[in-house]
């Protein structure tokens, strides 16, 4: 058991500078998430996000199919179950971004819902009880997914 939260811290650690250096380059190259983008920019960068949105939902319904493992196996799939709802939320706060600058064009109904749900998968990622209905979650972030399709 002590080598397995070992790993988990070392994964940990590294994914965050990974993120950090990723965080740190995007400045550096001028790229800052704030500034409204060109609206052509923003709906092809959309399509690439509903991909990985899909992807994210598809994992999250293999979790809810599978369930939870018992013994030393619940908390490797605890640890993945909140890196894919981390993964998740920032997704989605990159989408989030991405209505704001073809706000109005779109409804502020799916901006805020959009702003919602990401909320929503941080705080699951670091709740005690983050798989609490995590069926209809992934639902709703399927039906999102399905709202962006029509942006594009």
């Amino acid at each position: 058991m002590r080598e397995a939260l070992a790993a988990v811290g070392l994964v940990a650690t590294i994914r965050a500078a990974l993120q950090a250096t990723g965080a740190i380059g995007d400045r550096r190259a001028g790229r800052d998430a704030s500034q409204q983008e060109p609206e052509a920019d923003v709906r092809t960068d959309l399509a690439g996000l509903q991909t990985e949105l899909r992807a994210h939902v598809v994992r999250l319904r293999l979790r809810v199919v599978a369930g939870a493992p018992d013994g030393p196996a619940a908390l490797a799939q605890a640890f993945e179950d909140r890196l894919l709802l981390d993964d998740l939320g920032r997704t989605l706060g990159v989408v989030h971004q991405k209505l704001l600058s073809l706000y109005p064009a779109v409804g502020e109904g799916l901006v805020e819902a959009v702003r919602q749900l990401a909320a929503d998968a941080r705080e699951r990622a670091t709740a005690e009880a983050y798989d609490r209905a995590l069926a209809a979650f992934t639902a709703c972030t399927s039906d999102l997914a399905d709202a962006l399709a029509e942006v594009e």
